[in-house]
């Protein structure tokens, strides 16, 4: 069962590395009407955390003590995740929009708007492709009365899709060795590789990340070596 801790003023989430500063977060939340929690995962023992949490105030000026950076957040309210991203600046990053429409965002992160672009390069060249390939799928399995040659067709998207995905998968693994020193390899990884755990293991062992104290690596390695 994951147990949740809270993540005072001077705890030290793990020794080593640079020396830690607070983590500056800004911005407004216009509809703010209950408690709303930054959330991450604990790169010793992978508890989740709450880092920091407040009630009603519309406004953001939230100070992280003690965190290495780049860091993998999540915004959490009544028990969904409104939106996670990567913390990757120390002051200059802002959170704005509102609850109700799902218009959260967060800006001034380099990292978190390098994966931006790339998850929606990922969506427009595989992610559209295969949700009208989903979709057709869904007509047909739905059709009470199936003939031999919708059996045949339902087989060849079922194969088309797997292909995309291969695709996709196969592309993501080149622009990993291809940027083996990147932080940003270490988000692809764990976010757009997650059906195969061999993988992970065999690209993260050919990393060459330079900062092995941040939480992003922590975590990822804790993760792929665990029995």
């Amino acid at each position: 069962m994951i147990r949740l801790r809270i993540l005072y003023l001077g705890l030290v989430l793990f020794l080593g590395g640079c020396v830690s500063n607070d983590v500056k977060i800004e911005g407004e939340i216009a509809d703010l009407q209950g408690e709303i929690k930054l959330m991450m995962i604990d790169p010793v023992s992978l508890d989740t955390l709450i880092v920091v949490s407040q009630t009603e105030d519309t406004r953001i000026a939230w100070h992280v003590p003690s965190l290495n950076l780049p860091a993998k957040v999540w915004l959490e309210f009544e028990g969904r995740c409104l939106l996670d991203f990567i913390l990757d600046e120390r002051s200059g990053m802002r959170i704005g929009g509102t609850i109700g429409n799902d218009s959260l965002f967060v800006s001034g992160g380099n990292l978190e708007s390098e994966y931006a672009k790339l998850k929606s390069f990922f969506k427009a060249t595989y992610g559209k492709p295969i949700e009208e390939i989903d979709n057709s799928i869904s007509r047909m399995v739905r059709r009470t009365n199936r003939t031999s040659g919708d059996k045949e067709r339902l087989e060849r998207l079922i194969k088309l899709k797997e292909r995309i995905q291969c695709y996709r998968d196969a592309y993501i693994k080149r622009l990993i060795q291809a940027n083996l020193s990147h932080d940003l390899s270490l988000v692809l990884i764990e976010n757009e590789l997650r059906d195969s755990v061999d993988i992970q293991r065999e690209l993260f062992h050919e990393l060459s990340i330079e900062n092995k104290n941040s939480q992003l690596y922590k975590v990822l390695e804790k993760r792929l070596h665990k029995p």
